[in-house]
């Protein structure tokens, strides 16, 4: 195979085992690619300050976080695309209330905004309760809205106002961004940056919007327990994440 010089990972149910954690095989052989300077930038849909604040035995050069809304390289920003408040605000107003009881949240500059306790979610996490009625006036990186019900999705398609988008993660959380988002986009942009061939990357990925990153790079790889259209889509499909599926496929493919 190729030089692989960068990977490119989704987090959750692919890199890092259902406890969010990484096996220690995963980390042995991260730190045996890392020796080789092959770089490690998770693709994730979470927020920077997940990152930041360390997943244990994590070691990275730089991230594409909010499904590609924002791209980190050596702990500076470099690209970043969110929704103005103009935008967010009415949207929000309009979620709310057709969608009364669903769960709703905004990430807003680094912090998460939420009309419910965001801990039931995300344990542990810093967050604002709002009813969304008053909010600073800056861009929103990622607005969240559960789907309870086969219609939502549907539904939410059609409150959105031109220049946004929306993409559905384990089919259970709708995320809106502003359209070209995409992890994808995102991985370019850092490649572009360093000066790296995008056919010298591979991806590892689980959900749809994996879909956009695994076309970018140069080799495309699900973990088995992917979505199925992920898998076709796929240049390869390797073992599952509790099966250490990304890291087996690195130190046969790229360790050697």
């Amino acid at each position: 195979m190729d030089r692989i010089r960068l990977i490119f990972s989704d987090l959750d149910r692919t890199l890092l085992r259902d406890n969010k954690t990484l096996s220690p095989f995963t980390r042995e052989i991260l730190a045996r690619c890392r020796t080789r300077g092959i770089r490690l930038f998770p693709a994730t849909a979470r927020p920077p300050r997940t990152l930041a604040a360390g997943i244990d035995g994590l070691v990275w050069d730089g991230a594409i976080c909010h499904n590609g809304g924002v791209a980190v390289l050596e702990g500076q920003i470099i690209w970043e695309q969110g929704i103005p408040p103009e935008t967010a605000a009415p949207l929000l107003q309009a979620l709310t209330g057709r969608f009364p009881r669903h769960r709703v949240s905004a990430e807003m500059a680094g912090t998460l905004y939420a009309n419910f306790d965001a801990g039931l979610l995300w344990p542990g996490i810093p967050y604002t309760p709002t009813d969304f009625t008053r909010l600073p006036p800056l861009p929103c990186e990622k607005l969240l809205v559960e789907l309870r019900a086969p219609g939502d999705e549907a539904a939410l398609r059609a409150l959105l106002p031109e220049g946004l988008q929306l993409t559905v993660a384990e089919g259970t959380l709708a995320m809106i961004q502003p359209q070209g988002v995409e992890k994808g986009r995102a991985a370019l942009a850092l490649c572009a940056r360093l000066g790296v061939d995008p056919q010298e990357t591979v991806a590892f990925g689980d959900d749809l919007n994996d879909l956009p990153l695994l076309a970018a790079c140069g080799v495309g790889v699900a973990v088995e327990n992917a979505l199925p259209p992920v898998k076709a889509a796929a240049d390869a499909v390797c073992p599952s994440n509790e099966a250490d599926g990304p890291a087996q496929w690195l130190a046969e493919h790229v360790l050697g």
